[in-house]
């Protein structure tokens, strides 16, 4: 990995950022322009969608940047998600809510490996539960991608809430479980305890969001400003749960594992 210069990890938290942005007003323009039952929908300033569009042009050119400068995978795959997410609105709007998922996972990514604790180098230990904490590395961010492909099915109306709920609740287990090992066995190591503490909390507030966007959809009219509000935290939330999912997946494949591949002997 190419962890030379200090401006490339602040370059790709400024991207981060402005991914972020762009995910918060296409929730903004998704919760006006298509309420989740079929009732009218609100009426959308051009502004809105105008700047959805410049924000996340922007994040995908700013991408470019980071994959040219990094000369990495995940750059280049997080670059071919942005002009794909670009692209597909118009086509498919639950692809779109997962490859900015996928996107903003790229730029997650390279933020963590161009880290000064990445640059120190893999913390080794050794994983003595079962199943493997490096197996459940890999399930964690791609179940979380799955839950935000059943909340964009459900927004628009290919699944019913049931399917997001249910998964909801096997995404929080996971997560606990994964946090709570990660904890017990390791509880001094200077990595993978905050992350793990940081993903588990992050998200135990999206479901909790989840759950009060539901109660306000029974409360209130779906275009209401409590319903919107609600909606675009807990899509905001959705997304900073991936990136976390991601971070703590990398983490672990780190540094758990035998000790020849952690040690390079």
């Amino acid at each position: 990995m190419k962890t030379e210069s200090p401006w490339l990890h602040r370059g790709a938290i400024f991207v981060a950022f402005v991914a972020l942005i762009a995910i918060i007003a296409g929730a903004v323009v998704t919760s006006l322009e298509r309420p989740i039952a079929a009732t009218p929908a609100a009426h959308i300033d051009p502004a809105f969608e105008f700047w959805h569009s410049i924000i996340g042009s922007a994040a995908v050119l700013f991408m470019l940047g980071l994959a040219i400068a990094h000369r990495s995978q995940p750059g280049w795959i997080g670059f071919a998600a942005g002009v794909l997410d670009a692209g597909s609105p118009h086509v498919s709007p639950i692809l779109h809510a997962v490859l900015a998922q996928v996107f903003l996972g790229a730029i997650v990514g390279i933020a963590l490996v161009t880290s000064a604790s990445w640059k120190l180098g893999p913390q080794p230990v050794e994983d003595t539960w079962r199943p493997s904490l490096r197996s459940l590395a890999i399930a964690v961010p791609a179940i979380i991608l799955l839950q935000t492909t059943l909340g964009a099915s459900y927004r628009y109306h290919a699944l019913g809430v049931i399917w997001h709920i249910l998964n909801a609740m096997i995404v929080l287990l996971l997560i606990l479980i994964v946090a709570v090992f990660l904890i017990r066995q390791f509880p001094q190591h200077r990595t993978l305890r905050p992350a793990a503490i940081a993903l588990a909390v992050i998200t135990s507030i999206q479901v909790l969001l989840g759950f009060t966007t539901f109660m306000m959809l029974i409360l209130f009219p779906e275009t209401s400003l409590a319903v919107i509000i609600t909606s675009v935290l807990h899509v905001t939330t959705g997304a900073l749960t991936f990136g976390a999912g991601v971070a703590l997946a990398m983490l672990i494949r780190y540094n758990i594992g035998n000790a020849r591949s952690l040690t390079g002997q």
